[in-house]
């Protein structure tokens, strides 16, 4: 079995991406601990115990070195994942690591608004999110079919969910009495799990997108000001859902219905420093 069949028998894949010396980092002549080999899939840690040099190999699905692009690692992980989202499946993409570690670079990209220059192309440096965004509507385009794009955006914090898409209208009053009263996870009846009040919003092109991400970050921001949710484990997911009508070959409708969930973590650190570790 080649290895891009092994890659589509597994429903996890577990990449890892190693980050560039920050500058910081090369002014104090910090030494090199981690090395990557993108081709065997491995990265080899130095740990220095007891005055003896010892290292420890891991193996993952792909591996990405310090010189790997945001095209790259996009162009080998990502593009095969959204494909089957367009084809009707539920996936999910997450960053996981500690603070520092390029989480949100890898996501977002330094641009969180991600504006594409005059041909439609983005920067260079535009993470996961906006070019899966493009892919998306790029694909439904060439297809020439009847579909439509929702998205959801809810933030979860101490085991409650928090909508941050919900209208900016809203009264202080019925604000206050939201925050009060968390959204609760509910059974959808074929196995999943759905979020009851959860503010859906129909989106038709990219800027709409990444108009919803930049007022949802912004109020999650601000929470992290009022409630010092910097320290604490804040996550955030970012939900696609894709219907697309197609007709059968006897004529018959057939809609198809996929879902891209982008995640973002808090850094993992802060496992242990909650709860009873404190």
């Amino acid at each position: 079995m080649s290895r891009v069949d092994k890659e589509k028998s597994v429903n996890v894949q577990v990449l890892l991406r190693c980050r560039p010396f920050s500058d910081d980092e090369l002014r104090s002549n910090a030494p090199q601990v981690v090395t990557c080999n993108d081709y065997q899939r491995e990265v080899a840690v130095t740990q220095t115990i007891a005055g003896k040099q010892i290292d420890r190999v891991f193996t993952f699905d792909k591996v990405f070195g310090p010189t790997a692009r945001q095209r790259d690692l996009y162009d080998q992980a990502i593009i095969p994942i959204v494909n089957e989202v367009l084809e009707g499946f539920n996936c999910t993409i997450f960053a996981y690591g500690q603070t520092g570690t390029g989480k949100t670079y890898t996501m977002e990209g330094e641009c969180r608004r991600a504006k594409s220059g005059p041909e439609g192309q983005l920067p260079s440096d535009a993470g996961v999110i906006p070019r899966a965004v493009k892919q998306i509507f790029d694909t439904l385009e060439r297809q020439n079919t009847e579909y439509s794009v929702k998205v959801t955006f809810l933030e979860l914090y101490n085991e409650e969910i928090t909508d941050l898409l919900a209208p900016e209208e809203i009264s202080k009053v019925a604000l206050e009495e939201r925050q009060k009263k968390p959204l609760p996870l509910m059974e959808d009846g074929k196995g999943g799990v759905l979020v009851r009040g959860l503010e859906e919003e129909i989106v038709t092109n990219c800027s709409e997108i990444f108009s919803l991400l930049e007022r949802g970050s912004a109020k999650r921001r601000t929470a992290e000001t009022l409630l010092n949710k910097q320290s604490s484990r804040s996550h955030s997911l970012f939900s696609i859902t894709i219907h697309i009508k197609e007709a059968t070959p006897e004529g018959e409708e057939l809609i198809k219905c996929g879902k891209l969930n982008l995640v973002d973590l808090a850094g993992s650190e802060n496992i242990c420093r909650s709860g009873a570790r404190e």
